[in-house]
């Protein structure tokens, strides 16, 4: 799954470099935790995020990595 506060075409074709299916972008900071927490519920999560506005989102994943 690739979450992504980016826009459509670019999620996407990053999504495809690496062959992610389920794509969400556009997606805000409050939407990338509420998408962790939901995920948590069934699986451990990893989140990967290279922005301050992923911090919330990295603190809510059971594995959160931020790159700078």
């Amino acid at each position: 799954m690739l979450v992504s506060g980016d826009r459509e075409p670019e999620a996407r074709y990053l999504a495809n470099l690496v062959g992610v299916k389920s794509v969400y972008s556009s997606q805000s900071p409050e939407e990338k935790v509420a998408i962790v927490r939901r995920e948590n519920e069934t699986a451990k999560t990893l989140l990967l995020g290279d922005g301050i506005n992923d911090a919330p989102a990295l603190m809510t994943a059971s594995v959160g990595i931020a790159l700078g």
